[in-house]
């Protein structure tokens, strides 16, 4: 009787985690960052949902009317989502990374952007930067 059992299941690294907690993370900001910059600047705004154009219902002005520049918004974060993802999955899929220490970092940053779509919170800190920046 043989009581070595042999482990053929294969190793599953915390690199993989750790890049896919982190692009949907970076996809928010993208998403938070081209909310404020679009509402600062017309130009900005049309930049940004020229991003969006493609989607159905992005321009017009049916029953519906038009989401406009969120279609951008949304495209650039699905964009950013999707790619840092397979960056970040190539890179670290053979790593171990401490999930003990991504922890807290992640949750820290879901407050951050959760807190960026919060318009009382947020909207002095982007006042500022508009004046700091001219």
């Amino acid at each position: 009787m043989n009581n070595n059992i042999e482990n053929d299941s294969p190793q599953i690294f915390s690199g993989v985690v750790v890049a896919a907690t982190l692009a949907p993370l970076l996809g928010f900001y993208t998403l938070m960052i081209t909310h404020h910059v679009s509402r600062l600047s017309k130009y900005w705004d049309q930049f940004i949902h020229s991003y969006g154009q493609w989607i159905p219902g992005s321009v017009g002005s049916g029953a519906l009317g038009s989401t406009g520049s969120y279609s951008g918004k949304e495209a650039l974060a699905l964009m950013v989502w999707f790619c840092s993802w397979a960056v970040f999955h190539y890179l670290w899929r053979k790593q171990d990374l401490s999930l003990k220490d991504w922890l807290p970092i992640f949750s820290g940053g879901l407050l951050l952007v959760s807190l960026g779509f919060i318009h009382p919170v947020i909207d002095p800190v982007i006042l500022l930067l508009r004046d700091l920046l001219g």
